[in-house]
């Protein structure tokens, strides 16, 4: 591919980006979650409110630095190890394009995906009831015959509580926190097994992938412990974001970055001539034989055994 067609590529890939970055933010600004009501007794949405173990610029720059830092540290080493040949740093700076651009594709679309089904569901938060704190004393918890009665028209008294706060108690499910961490971590899982080759360690590269896998499973496990979320949103979002991750690269990761997997298989070298074949136990056949069992093989013994009294 000439420098013009991978310049035009760049350019039409990085509008694409940005078209896909307009609708996260137009919703984040914009869209309302779906009105959800509750039941009065509803022990679920009862817990106390806790800020953030895990905050989302934490989040983010854990999870978007990682790759970053994976990337080009894995690509300067590869590029470093063949100093032979100079033109191996330009590779590793379009190798490393390439693939931090594929991350932050794939970031934004597990975005679009989570932020869809969170705006949509609209479910409640754990700590809905302590931070919205509703006034129960304008509406019935259970109608006529004492049955809970699903409340969906009411008012939040928490004046301590922002409105943004209040929106965001409406958006549980899926659990976004789940979701980018775990499409960060299997991405840089994936990517390691692609790329990264040490040959004086055989741990090394799965200890990694174990460590950021590792630090993917605590970030979720904070989402519960921290009533954000029910563990059935943090596993949604897990596996929203391992989905988005896998199908990215098996789908356009193979192909984009040069790996193991897209390298040809080793050959072993064909023999020119029969006196370049190596040396067996068991005589290898000459061509000549080779045409006499072909003959037998189609039946024209009658024509071999005339030649042969005539060669006599």
């Amino acid at each position: 591919m000439t420098s013009l067609a991978v310049s035009k590529q760049v350019i039409v890939d990085f509008f694409v980006f940005l078209s896909l970055c307009v609708p996260v933010l137009i919703v984040h600004i914009m869209a309302e979650p779906v009105n959800v009501g509750f039941f009065c007794k509803d022990e679920s949405l009862t817990l106390p409110y806790k800020p953030d173990t895990v905050s989302q610029a934490l989040l983010l720059i854990v999870s978007v630095g990682s790759p970053f830092v994976v990337i080009a540290v894995t690509e300067g080493f590869r590029a470093a190890a063949k100093t032979r040949q100079p033109q191996r740093v330009r590779t590793a700076m379009f190798i490393y394009a390439k693939a931090f651009g594929l991350f932050l594709f794939g970031l934004v679309i597990n975005c679009i995906f989570t932020d869809t089904i969170k705006y949509s569901f609209g479910r409640l938060r754990p700590h809905f009831l302590d931070l919205c704190k509703p006034d129960f004393t304008k509406f019935n918890c259970t109608d006529e015959y004492g049955v809970a009665k699903y409340i969906q028209d009411y008012e939040c008294t928490n004046t301590l509580a922002d409105e943004k706060l209040i929106k965001d108690s409406h958006m549980s499910f899926p659990s976004g926190h789940a979701s980018v961490s775990v499409y960060s971590a299997i991405f840089v899982v994936l990517y390691l097994q692609l790329r990264m080759n040490i040959t004086v360690s055989h741990f090394l590269r799965p200890a990694l992938q174990v460590g950021f896998l590792l630090m993917a499973t605590l970030c979720c496990i904070t989402r519960v412990t921290d009533h954000k979320h029910f563990s059935t949103d943090v596993i949604a979002g897990s596996l929203l974001g391992a989905t988005t991750a896998g199908l990215l690269f098996f789908k356009i990761g193979w192909r984009l970055i040069p790996g193991a997997l897209t390298s040809s298989p080793p050959r072993l070298p064909r023999a020119t001539s029969i006196e370049s074949e190596p040396q067996t136990p068991t005589p290898l056949l000459r061509p000549e034989r080779l045409v006499i069992n072909n003959i037998y093989k189609n039946g024209n013994v009658q024509g071999l055994k005339d030649g042969f009294l005539n060669k006599v």
